[in-house]
């Protein structure tokens, strides 16, 4: 059964279990689903008379947004596989050196394997927070919490997901490499940090009160 086969109670309790998975880095691509579903559902309400000069964008970015709610959706239980290979590697005998180069292999392999997952969370997360920037302006007005929400979501998910790409990457045997990975995860969530303000902006102006 995946983890969102499982009731959201049960899912709750497997987190709170003292269990390596599911983790931070699951939860980060729920959040990027979460958070493409919210903005798809915005989208939906804006169309009709008052929208019609905006609707077949709103329909476009439904449609984007279901595609990256299926791919998040995937990664939540890809997250959890990836880190429990890596838990599996550094369970491996190292009483030999052979078994030493073997397990080094394996953890090294395990990890890059372990970032892949986030740092496609954090594409994902990225191309829904750009979604809902550019869409927030035309959005259906009652709907204005929902993005914000939605965006809300895909920014903790960025964030999430980055925080599962640095601590991984700081394990690496490659020095270099783990700098791009940590360089690359830190300048998208400068980015998400401007996209969810941009959403911000544009919703604000609903939420004040009638004069």
């Amino acid at each position: 059964m995946t983890l969102l086969d499982r009731s959201l109670r049960d899912l709750l309790s497997s987190l709170a279990a003292k269990t390596p998975t599911p983790g931070g880095g699951s939860i980060a691509a729920l959040n990027a689903a979460m958070g493409a579903a919210l903005v798809s559902m915005a989208a939906r309400f804006t169309a009709g008379k008052k929208y019609e000069s905006v609707e077949a964008d709103a329909r476009a970015v439904a449609e984007a947004c279901d595609a990256l709610r299926e791919r998040a959706s995937a990664l939540v239980d890809a997250d959890s596989a990836a880190y429990d290979h890596v838990t599996a590697a550094f369970g491996l005998p190292k009483n030999t050196d052979a078994e030493k180069a073997a397990r080094t292999e394996a953890v090294q392999k395990a990890l890059r394997v372990a970032i892949a997952v986030p740092a496609e969370t954090l594409d994902v997360s990225m191309k829904g927070l750009a979604l809902a920037a550019g869409f927030a302006a035309k959005s259906n007005k009652n709907l204005a919490s929902d993005v914000l929400v939605g965006a809300g979501c895909l920014l903790a998910a960025v964030e999430g997901a980055r925080a599962n790409v640095r601590i991984n990457a700081a394990s690496l045997a490659d020095p270099a490499g783990a700098r791009e990975y940590i360089q690359s995860a830190n300048a998208a969530y400068a980015r998400a940090a401007e996209l969810h303000a941009a959403v911000r902006d544009a919703v604000e102006p609903t939420f004040a009160p009638a004069k």
